[in-house]
């Protein structure tokens, strides 16, 4: 299996909906603490997982706490370049300025994603095999609240996305996407084409996936593991508990 060795991580946001909790006011949302270290150095060994050495950074709110913690990525085996998204217009926007510097397939994983899995080399190999212009890692979500504020997909039986859906009132399956996901660099040419829709009249990565699924294979591969999108301050807590949950079990195996 060939390694996709460029990420991206947008990461630029002031995590509105976490801002009743009074580290958001100094910290942005990426770098909230999950025990012993924030939620983007879980998302930049995820990528290191799937094989990346070179990761973006779309950076925003006091970005320079977000340099001075992760540098140049020396310390986390990583290469790290910074790009500014100075005003937040959408994960697809922020895609879209690394693509001066992107000419092969690369990983996105979102700076508020908490994933917790052995793997992710099936995304990898999902986007290799089926010849895919998208994957997307996704979990059976049986909390219809959940999905309501997230982001619904429906696949066909051989996992082919055939409808994406970002914060449904009416869920068409109990599949949901993550914010993890692997892109030919096409993917440029469809944000160029995505509208700017109400409620945040900003870039959203489903409509880009949608217009893809319209005319390319783009799958979706299920994460063997946990998936949290790190939105609300009862995610936070959850991510914790999860963490803690599964220390407990290493040390009593120990």
């Amino acid at each position: 299996m060939k390694k996709i060795k460029v990420g991206v991580i947008p990461a630029a946001g002031k995590g509105r909906r976490v801002s009743d909790l009074p580290l958001t006011r100094v910290l942005p949302k990426p770098m909230l603490p999950i025990l012993n270290k924030p939620i983007l150095e879980y998302v930049i060994e995820n990528m290191k997982k799937m094989g990346v050495e070179d990761v973006y950074l779309i950076v925003g709110f006091k970005k320079e706490i977000v340099q001075e913690y992760f540098g140049h990525g020396e310390d986390f085996g990583v290469k790290i370049e910074y790009i500014e998204q100075a005003n937040p217009q959408g994960i697809a926007h922020a895609i879209e300025l690394t693509q001066d510097y992107i000419k092969e397939p690369f990983v996105v994983i979102l700076g508020d994603d908490l994933t917790i899995a052995k793997s992710l080399n099936n995304i990898v190999e999902t986007f290799q095999v089926k010849n895919a212009i998208a994957v997307e890692g996704v979990v059976h979500e049986e909390n219809v609240n959940i999905l309501k504020r997230t982001c619904c997909v429906l696949l066909d039986e051989k996992g082919k996305i055939i409808d994406i859906e970002e914060k449904p009132s009416a869920p068409k399956s109990n599949v949901r996407g993550c914010g993890v996901y692997i892109f030919d660099p096409i993917v440029y040419d469809y944000i160029k084409r995505t509208p700017i829709l109400p409620p945040r009249y900003e870039k959203e990565i489903t409509n880009t996936i949608r217009l893809m699924t319209m005319e390319g294979p783009v799958y979706g591969s299920f994460i063997d593991g946990v998936n949290i999108n790190i939105n609300t301050m009862v995610d936070l807590f959850e991510a914790m508990q999860l963490l803690l949950n599964l220390k407990s079990k290493a040390h009593k195996r120990v």
